[in-house]
């Protein structure tokens, strides 16, 4: 898919990352990686500028071949990096992919999350034609479990072993998302 590609909600703008996004994604991670670094095992806080740009490297190459899409999020009216939202393990023969996504502590608990989601779930759904969406959830990640029912998304079970965080197996919240559950 084209990296000129761009949507937006009532105050977001989602669109492929940048090479000029380094910077602003820096200091997000950074100033988020208290709060980011218990789900997510890649932010911590020796992220630097050279993560950073393979980061943004990988992600291009990944929408360029559709392996995954990943947004950068920014406030559609100060241009201010939000965070960032995801289709990834897409599986052709399932027609699925999961739906990841973390929001900058600035933003936090003012439904960011939940309207970059939507976005991209609608995306998933018209554009590429995919049937089903998961989210996967620590069990004690209170916030994302709260983001993926605000997506309408349904609690299907608790999966065992099924986050591997710091090469250790983990038990996972697995939520759903099928077009139904937007209309």
């Amino acid at each position: 898919m084209k990296l000129d590609f761009e949507l937006t909600t009532p105050r977001l703008i989602l669109r492929p990352f940048k090479t000029a996004d380094l910077h602003a994604f820096i200091t997000a991670v950074n100033q988020s990686s208290e709060y980011l670094q218990p789900w997510l095992e890649w932010c911590d806080t020796d992220f630097d500028q050279q993560q950073a740009y393979e980061w943004i490297e990988s992600s291009r190459l990944s929408w360029q071949h559709d392996y995954s899409y990943e947004l950068a999020i920014f406030d559609r009216f100060n241009d201010d990096f939000v965070g960032a939202v995801s289709l990834s393990a897409i599986i052709p023969l399932f027609n699925s992919a999961n739906l990841g996504y973390w929001i900058t502590h600035d933003y936090h608990r003012q439904g960011m999350a939940t309207e970059a989601n939507i976005a991209i779930i609608q995306f998933a759904f018209q554009m590429l034609g995919l049937t089903r969406l998961e989210i996967i959830t620590h069990i004690d990640n209170y916030a994302s479990q709260k983001t993926a029912l605000a997506c309408n998304a349904i609690f299907e079970c608790e999966a065992r072993n099924r986050i591997f965080y710091r090469n250790t197996p983990m038990n996972g919240y697995v939520y759903s998302l099928v077009p139904q559950d937007l209309y």
